[in-house]
């Protein structure tokens, strides 16, 4: 009969494995008894972890927290050499346990703390180096240029640093660390936050550099091009915040980048695409000019804009001439006021569409719905279609039974066939009688169509219908959540005896859980 023993932690084991003191008791193949054992007294011997190779050292460390790892360094010469050789360096107040720690004193513990940890560091093994300053008052540049030309050297292949985005004067990256290949060669990935950017005439080759974040960085057109010349190998590359770059140019010499986001860049004006392998290309601000070399290795778009814009006109417009063999794409506009025009150009391979509209009261009242069967006309091979709009926009007359002529979804008549829809889904479906004259206009024109749902709350998901997930959905406000139920029931008296046999259709009301009901 076994004897069951409580499971010990990683951390248990080491410590009762190697702790002075202890006793190791081999009871493992060829041990039939305890007379047979073999003990191993820590007091009499070598540790045992001294004569265990150092990659198993590694790996043990590994497997536990960077404070519990650096511990072990006190439990054994080897364990002491492989910390010294730790790849893996994720250094901030919080890994620290500094978190307690009042403010004003944090940062000069978190300062001593990393540079002896960089100043005992062999400058061998280090791969990874994550330092966060963000939430730091004041970190001396000499520190922190000391440490980034220790893990330069070290062969590190990734590289985060966030410094403190408020203050007025930045910390300068020191791109004198880059001009040495046989230290850069080796950086796969490089993530800079709030920092200045000033590339050199000696700027080494970054021959590994895969991928490049840059968020409120600040740098200008030619520095960022200067960079990009010396990086042929970046495969992937986002954006955010840069608020000096006015002109984004990327060389035909990217001819692995297949990914580039572009966030909120205040003052960007043009995006010029040279890179002849980007594939995947989302864009989110303020719309500018785009160009594109060639547009036909384009296949994944986004564009987004939280500004008043005309989102969709422009999208509908243009992106057939900068990415003709787009395959999926992706609108979001926060002010819709003009409606899609009707456009011969197509998008020849988009198989899915994705629309989202937050409409105000303002924005939003003069944007007709039924113009997004542009998109639709458009697209010969759709798949899937999705479509979010906002909420609280809606004028009386505009509502199936309100001041307007009620029959009007009545006379809307069929343009042209979509034979390859079959899954559409619209959140935020009203009683708008553009919006039922849309939904009835699909189900007539889509002989393939699958699967219609109509969600009533406006959003991308419901938070709280997902199981293990304690989120409520977002608020609605009276009028909405009443809007949502007369909605429902025309949903199932206009469009519900419209629907195909083999279609599923669904009408999802009101959370009951996160919206009172209220009936109109």
């Amino acid at each position: 009969m076994g004897i069951l023993t409580p499971m010990r932690t990683t951390k248990q084991w080491l410590w009762e494995l190697f702790s002075p003191g202890s006793t190791y008791i081999y009871s493992g193949p060829g041990s039939s008894s305890s007379a047979h054992s073999s003990v191993l007294t820590c007091q009499q011997s070598e540790y045992v972890s001294d004569k265990l190779p150092v990659d198993i050292l590694h790996h043990i460390q590994s497997l536990l927290p960077l404070k519990d790892a650096a511990r072990t360094a006190c439990i054994s010469r080897g364990f002491l050499h492989a910390w010294r050789c730790y790849s893996n360096l994720a250094l901030d107040a919080k890994t620290l346990g500094l978190a307690r720690i009042e403010f004003d004193y944090r940062e000069t513990f978190l300062i001593h703390i990393v540079d002896n940890i960089l100043s005992k560091h062999s400058g061998h093994g280090l791969e990874i180096f994550r330092l966060d300053f963000r939430f730091s008052k004041n970190v001396y540049a000499s520190y922190l240029d000391r440490w980034l030309k220790i893990v330069f050297h070290s062969g590190i292949k990734e590289l985060s640093l966030m410094m403190p985005s408020l203050k007025k004067k930045g910390y300068i990256f020191p791109c004198w660390v880059l001009s040495d290949e046989a230290a850069v060669s080796s950086v796969q990935f490089l993530d800079l936050h709030a920092c200045a950017f000033r590339t050199t005439t000696a700027l080494g080759c970054s021959r590994s550099l895969r991928k490049l974040h840059l968020s409120f960085v600040d740098i200008t057109d030619d520095g960022l091009g200067h960079f990009l010349s010396k990086s042929s190998a970046l495969e992937e590359m986002d954006i955010f915040n840069c608020s000096k770059i006015i002109c984004l140019r990327l060389p035909c010499t990217l001819q692995k980048l297949k990914f580039l986001k572009v966030t909120l860049c205040e003052s960007l004006q043009a995006v010029d695409i040279n890179a002849p392998k980007l594939s995947t290309f989302h864009f989110i601000g303020t719309l500018v000019k785009f160009s594109t070399a060639d547009p036909s290795p384009l296949k994944n778009v986004t564009l987004a804009s939280f500004a008043p814009s005309h989102t969709l006109s422009f999208a509908r417009a243009r992106l057939p001439a900068i990415a003709e063999n787009v395959i999926s794409l992706t609108l979001r506009s926060a002010s819709e006021n003009v409606n899609t025009p009707m456009l011969i150009s197509k998008f020849p391979c988009l198989t899915k569409l994705e629309i989202d509209i937050q409409r105000s009261q303002r924005s939003f009242l003069n944007f007709d719905v039924m113009s997004l069967v542009s998109f639709l006309h458009a697209s010969p091979t759709l798949d899937s279609f999705i479509l979010h709009v906002g909420q609280e926009a809606l004028r009386q007359d505009d509502l199936v039974g309100g001041g307007g002529d009620s029959a009007n979804y009545q006379r809307w008549k069929p343009q042209c066939r979509h034979d390859h829809l079959r899954q559409v889904m619209i959140t935020g479906f009203c009683s708008d009688k553009n919006m039922i004259q849309f939904v009835i206009y699909i189900l007539e024109n889509s002989p393939s169509l699958e699967c219609l749902t109509l969600d009533t709350i406006p959003g991308i998901d419901r938070s709280c219908g997902i199981i293990g997930k304690m989120e409520r959905c977002s608020r609605m406000s009276e009028n909405s959540i009443a809007e949502a139920h007369r909605a429902v029931t025309f949903a199932n008296g206009y469009i519900k005896e419209r629907v195909p046999l083999g279609v599923r259709f669904q009408v999802l009301e009101p959370c009951i859980r996160c919206h009172i009901r209220r009936r109109c």
